[in-house]
């Protein structure tokens, strides 16, 4: 039986990059750098380890940071990590291909993709990872997983860390418009085989996490640069505040212009062209977006221990479609319509299909995240299948959803719950 093209992108051979694909490929990526006047620097000669395994840790603070931190690493042999939905995309599927994408499930264990990433360096190439898994939601640095460090110790290879600054200002997670403003990209050669060796897992993931840490907000309250694209530097944003920090209602957010409003208490702050929140209105202006936004997940992590916590939205749970390449909506297939309900248990979801019963459950320590897409839908995994939902209520903000699912996972996995108090620097919380 043929195979579908999930399996097919899973299980095939990993190749180096298309070398005439690459070339073009860096060249594009070359011309975007000078027009987004990016400011490259580094604390080695990358040529002294050309052709030498090694691994690009990058951090995932903009949708475009690949753009940046790929032309920056100067080396043609490099296959990319991805998450497989990602790649599943008419028009890209080949183009990935090609280039020698190395597939992933996000948050899962995936043997294979470890398997593919140790061929790559086995015959001295060069892997690209985000080892946040997805792009930040806030401007600062989301979780690492601690089982990479397992991966890095393992891998013998020159380990390069690129961090950015500015890059989530100019291509922020909750809006498409592209601001004009600094952008630096840094890479340092962070380990050594030789210094592996002599590491352990947990110095190794300290390390790690010490060099890639960022928070764009905190660095331009110093550095003072300005980001301007079509639109203002609010519009979108209560696609990740919902709670007013004054009256602590929530969804009573609105965006008016340059400004962000409550519609409750009347509480209001602009946000200028440096991303300050400049306060207007009301009492309860947090320092900057970044704490405004961790602030809204402290107080999810206080309700989720509570027994009766519940969340509900009728909607469409679907996955994509494996037979063949097509552009939305016709790259999914519906599995069932009814209500999803997120409790500390985990996500349920009870409905029907052509008339049938069609019921879904999710325990809470195999669901990592529900992780929301400006697109109006909530994406996530779960034992290596992808799910989308899609709410019947289009307008509906849905990162209390994201927030929720993230705390609720965490009061079962203590691994995955003091990576996210490394990351978020909170309190760890006990087991429900």
């Amino acid at each position: 039986m043929e195979k579908d093209l999930k399996a097919k992108l899973i299980n095939r051979k990993i190749r180096k990059p298309n070398p005439v694909l690459m070339t073009v490929v860096m060249w594009v990526l070359g011309i975007l750098n000078k027009l987004y006047k990016v400011d490259f620097s580094y604390d080695y000669d990358p040529k002294a380890i050309k052709d030498q395994p090694t691994i690009l840790l990058s951090s995932h603070a903009a949708r475009l940071e690949f753009i940046y931190t790929i032309y920056g690493f100067k080396r043609k042999d490099i296959n990319i990590v991805c998450g497989f939905q990602n790649i599943l995309q008419k028009g890209l599927y080949p183009i990935c291909i090609a280039l020698g994408v190395i597939s992933k499930y996000l948050y899962q264990p995936d043997f294979m993709c470890v398997k593919n990433m140790l061929k790559v360096l086995k015959r001295g190439g060069a892997i690209g990872l985000f080892p946040e898994g997805i792009q930040s939601t806030s401007g600062s640095t989301h979780p690492i997983n601690p089982a990479t460090t397992a991966f890095i110790k393992r891998s013998k290879a020159n380990i390069v860390v690129c961090t950015t600054k500015g890059a989530y200002l100019a291509t922020n997670r909750y809006s498409s418009d592209r601001k004009k403003g600094y952008i630096g990209v840094h890479y340092s050669l962070l380990f050594t085989p030789e210094m592996l060796e002599e590491l352990t897992e947990e110095q190794i993931y300290r390390q790690l996490l010490k060099k890639i840490r960022y928070n764009d907000f905190a660095f331009n309250k110093t550095a003072r640069h300005k980001y301007i694209g079509k639109k203002p530097n609010a519009y979108g944003i209560d696609k990740i505040l919902y709670k007013c920090p004054d009256c602590e209602k929530e969804h009573t957010l609105r965006v008016e212009d340059d400004a962000v409003v409550c519609s409750h208490c009347g509480f209001q702050v602009q946000i200028n062209e440096y991303y300050d929140l400049v306060p207007v209105q009301g009492k309860g202006c947090p320092a900057d977006i970044d704490r405004w936004y961790k602030w809204q997940r402290s107080c999810v992590a206080k309700e989720v221990l509570e027994e009766g916590f519940s969340m509900a939205l009728t909607g469409s749970l679907c996955t994509l479609r494996f037979d063949k390449l097509e552009k939305p909506p016709k790259n999914r297939i519906l599995l069932s319509v009814g209500e999803a309900r997120l409790t500390n248990r985990g996500l349920s979801f009870s409905g029907t299909l052509d008339g049938q019963s069609a019921d879904f459950d999710f325990p809470a320590i195999a669901l990592y995240s529900l992780t929301f897409s400006t697109k109006g839908f909530l994406e996530f995994y779960h034992n290596n299948d992808y799910y989308m939902f899609f709410p019947d209520d289009k307008e509906r903000a849905l990162i209390k959803w994201t927030l929720a699912a993230e705390e609720i996972h965490n009061l079962y996995d203590k691994k995955w719950r003091t990576a996210c108090a490394d990351a978020y620097e909170q309190e760890i919380k006990p087991v429900l």
